[in-house]
């Protein structure tokens, strides 16, 4: 008997099958089939697999999608707002020194005012700006420098204005504008001037925003650079749709007919004239159509847009919001219950990342900066740990507000919560609160001795007699409240 011959399968593309996949059946998922396109390429570092021309080719397409695609400016507007907040995020200096540590809070928040260079820019708008950046194009900048008088400032970048020098030969170790050591370290970047003379700034002078998805990546990717076809079907099949609809829209009757005319023995009995009897209508009122036999006159139904282009268009949608925020946190109504608390509790992980990105590569180096110049210069007292700091974020996220707040109270009740957590979960600072809340009591209190009045009477209108610390009520305030029923009978004046 003859012995069959056997052959193993070829991944497409590649030639002969590998032979660490020769005979091996855990590797079918990725052989090639008829059904599916090949995959072309080699597995490269990142650097080599994004050029620079692909990346200005995104930023280019993601920026069109910005601004004519309302589910990209929302899912960039939603990052912005949770992430930044309406007030932005805050700085706390955690110095030993408790007074040199308000002094650098205070002398920050003054200089935050006019940090910009160009001084357009608000403290919340040197924060948004650079952030939406970010998402869009893959990576934004900012430059610390100085004005001319000498005092710290900050100049933004966008992405596209960072990039290998035009019509000079690429420095050695540059990638993209972003120069490295043998070891990997960055060493300057690449600023493009608009007379295409290039200005190479040394890494510690710059803040680079972005997600680094690679290690062996030099710039960021944008959000949305997966879903750039789904935006663009969306935009191309919105305007294609409202075309059709508008044509639609046009036409409001239709005459199906055979051919013919009014003959005129029929006009005579009408009495009247023209093919569509415009006398007999002006003495019956309205119009009258005068239709052959076997014509008929119909009002046109248009069916467009229907169900399944709708349906079709939320499937594209929630496409393109895959891999930032779930699509359910932009439209709501397609969630209830508890998979709202899911989605809520999601998106608040991915603002909180974006968060951190913020904080570490922009806002703490930023404060640093300004307070260490200042300290050299001699304008700020000198302190060996005036660089320990923390962020105080804006609220984070929730979507049932009265039960987190319950629930809070009864974690700082057993211990389970700090203090400094809850207030930082509400995106306000614990020692800052604390000092109003003081300085609220000891109004009230002398507010109280000085008006000759119990400390109950302004603290806790409502609290219980017996528990005044004050002691028992006179006997006026005894009838006053017998009188308006918030004494117990059982009480008796002093």
């Amino acid at each position: 008997m003859a012995k069959r011959k056997t052959t193993q399968p070829t991944i497409q593309g590649d030639g002969a099958k590998p032979k660490h996949l020769a005979g091996s059946a855990q590797f079918t998922s990725i052989q090639a089939s008829t059904n599916r396109a090949a995959i072309y390429g080699t597995a490269v570092d990142f650097s080599v697999d994004y050029t620079a021309n692909d990346r200005l080719e995104m930023i280019k397409r993601l920026r069109y999608g910005e601004r004519n695609c309302g589910l990209v400016r929302q899912i960039l507007g939603d990052y912005v707002t949770y992430v930044c907040g309406a007030d932005g995020i805050t700085i706390q200096c955690h110095s030993a020194d408790g007074d040199k540590a308000a002094i650098y809070e205070e002398a920050f928040a003054e200089a935050a005012k006019q940090l910009d260079l160009s001084g357009r820019f608000s403290w919340v708008d040197l924060q948004r700006l650079p952030l939406r950046g970010a998402l869009r194009d893959g990576d934004s900048f900012g430059i610390l420098t100085t004005d001319e008088l000498g005092n710290p400032k900050i100049q933004l970048v966008e992405g596209h204005k960072v990039g290998n020098p035009e019509g000079v030969p690429v420095p050695e170790g540059m990638i993209d504008g972003v120069r490295f050591d043998s070891v990997g370290r960055i060493v300057s970047y690449n600023f493009l001037q608009p007379n295409k003379v290039s200005r190479e700034i040394p890494a510690n002078s710059v803040m680079h925003i972005c997600e680094q998805d690679y290690s062996s990546g030099a710039r960021g990717l944008p959000l949305l650079q997966h879903s750039w076809s789904d935006i663009q079907s969306e935009d191309e099949l919105l305007k294609l749709e409202m075309l059709a609809v508008r044509n639609d829209s046009d036409f409001t009757r239709v005459l199906h007919k055979q051919g013919g005319f009014v003959a005129g023995q029929l006009k005579d009995e009408m009495g009247t004239s023209g093919s569509n009897g415009e006398t007999l209508a002006r003495k019956l009122g309205g119009k009258l159509a005068v239709l052959e036999p076997g014509e008929s006159l119909g009002s046109l139904e248009s069916k467009r847009p229907n169900g399944n282009f709708v349906s079709f268009l939320k499937a594209i949608q929630s496409d393109i919001s895959r891999g930032s925020i779930p699509y359910e946190f932009i439209n709501p109504s397609e969630a209830g219950g508890a998979a709202l608390r899911l989605i809520a509790a999601k998106s608040d992980r991915v603002f909180s990342r974006w968060q951190t990105i913020l904080i570490e590569r922009f806002i703490i180096p930023i404060y640093r900066y300004v307070i260490g110049t200042k300290i050299a210069n001699g304008e700020l007292p000198d302190s060996p740990d005036w660089w320990k700091v923390s962020c105080t974020t804006p609220k984070r996220l929730t979507i049932d507000a009265g039960r987190d707040a319950a629930q809070d109270r009864a974690d700082v009740e057993l211990g389970l919560l700090s203090m400094s957590e809850l207030y930082a979960q509400r995106g306000l600072d614990l020692r800052t609160e604390m000092v109003k809340r003081a300085k609220d009591f000891k109004f009230i209190k002398e507010l109280a001795d000085s008006e000759g009045l119990p400390l109950w009477m302004l603290y806790k209108p409502g609290f219980n007699w017996l528990q005044d610390t004050q002691g028992k009520p006179t006997a006026t305030e005894f009838q006053i409240a017998q009188a308006n029923g918030t004494l117990p009978g059982s009480d008796q004046p002093a």
